[in-house]
């Protein structure tokens, strides 16, 4: 309720009411015609009233203009009323005063007419400017109902409204890229915690089954099953933490060191895996959490040892290049396509499918890749993933 009888009025959203923008446009449009026009009428009215000294003769007397002809009118006075009398608008300019009224009463005619076209001409010309902002609203009510594949596609000329149609056009994709990523998520998580699950019941339900007290053979399988979910479920926590941060911090820390540390707790399980570890390691002072870093780095060399093949290699480089310090991991493994590289970094998945995950325990659950991604995210880094030739992957941070 609005108490106050001043006060403009309001839609029912509680906005005041407001002219369309098009409308807008086309009326400071006129108007600035208008004032061009007025400004242009007052200069011209200046000149003509104070800076010439005029001198007016006297008009013959015709009929309905006022002024007395003389008896030794000249012929070519004559001449005049006789053009005056024939003329269909008969108008005599015989004082300053005349002229000013003749000036004002055309200028104000011309005035009217001058905003009327400006008028209209602006309302062409906002309407043809403001037609891509149309397809941009269509393009967000479109969103807003959950299509997110519908772009806008300006293309020329490049200008301020182009420039925010594309921007559009990358949020839109972006979102499209991140809803299904979600939706793959929440279907591959409902996979992964499922599995285990289904499995303990089947081991209790054997365990049921046999009428006796449960065997030492089942309680180590309930305890591996317990474990596999409770390390599913403290790396979904940690992918979380990471990606709801709102930031890298300003510290300072060693890639050498840290990439150093990582391959020596890693340097038992490959060497029963027969893997072969080399380091080439150049000092990189980088700003980040050191944490976070050492979490990379452990993932990274883990899944090149576990993914590796036998009496394979496992290369580990830090450097410069460009201003930028470099983690390189190169490891030996089975040949995959770039598409299958690009995959990896999604939550849950695997490159030999979960089959294969039950038949060998230690392939990891998947969330790697993903905790690496999300960690060169919160650190403005690049990660990349490329495929050798010979087998194997190479990574760079």
């Amino acid at each position: 309720m609005n108490d106050n009888p001043m006060a403009p009025a309001t839609t029912s959203a509680g906005r005041p009411h407001r002219l369309t923008f098009r409308l807008r446009l086309a009326l400071t449009y006129a108007a600035l015609l208008t004032a061009s026009g007025a400004l242009l009428l007052t200069l011209m009215a200046i000149v003509i009233v104070w800076l010439p000294d005029y001198t007016f003769a006297l008009a013959p007397t015709v009929p309905g203009i006022p002024g007395p002809l003389t008896d030794t009118a000249s012929p070519s006075e004559t001449a005049v009323s006789d053009n005056l009398n024939s003329a269909p608008l008969q108008v005599v300019v015989s004082s300053r005063d005349d002229l000013m009224q003749l000036f004002l009463v055309v200028g104000v005619i011309l005035l009217l007419v001058v905003a009327l076209l400006g008028g209209g001409i602006g309302w062409k010309i906002a309407g043809r400017m403001l037609r891509p902002l149309h397809e941009v609203s269509v393009a967000a009510k479109q969103a807003a109902t959950g299509r997110l594949d519908h772009r806008i596609g300006l293309g020329n000329p490049h200008d301020e409204i182009t420039e925010l149609a594309t921007t559009f056009d990358d949020m839109l994709s972006s979102l499209e890229t991140s809803f299904h990523s979600h939706q793959r998520f929440a279907a591959n998580a409902s996979h992964e915690l499922r599995t285990p699950l289904a499995t303990t019941r089947a081991l209790i339900d054997v365990a049921l089954a046999s009428g006796g007290a449960p065997r030492r053979e089942v309680l180590a399988g309930l305890r591996e099953m317990n474990e596999r979910s409770l390390d599913t479920v403290d790396a979904l926590l940690a992918l979380a933490d990471i990606e709801s941060a709102s930031g890298a911090t300003d510290a300072r820390c060693d890639i050498a060191l840290i990439a150093r540390s990582s391959a020596s707790e890693l340097a038992d399980p490959a060497a029963d895996r027969q893997v072969t570890m080399s380091l080439d390691l150049e000092p990189g002072a980088v700003a980040g959490d050191a944490r976070l870093i050492r979490l990379l780095a452990d993932n990274l060399l883990g899944n090149a040892v576990r993914h590796n093949l036998a009496e394979g290699f496992i290369t580990v480089r830090t450097c410069k290049a460009d201003g930028q310090v470099v983690l390189r991991i190169e490891n030996s493994g089975m040949t995959i396509s770039p598409e299958q590289a690009f995959a990896l970094t999604e939550p849950f998945v695997r490159l030999h499918g979960r089959a294969a995950v039950e038949r060998d325990r230690d392939r990891g659950h998947g969330l790697g890749l993903a905790i690496v991604a999300a960690i060169a995210r919160r650190h403005r880094a690049e990660l990349r993933l490329e495929p050798r030739a010979s087998g194997g992957l190479e990574v760079s941070v």
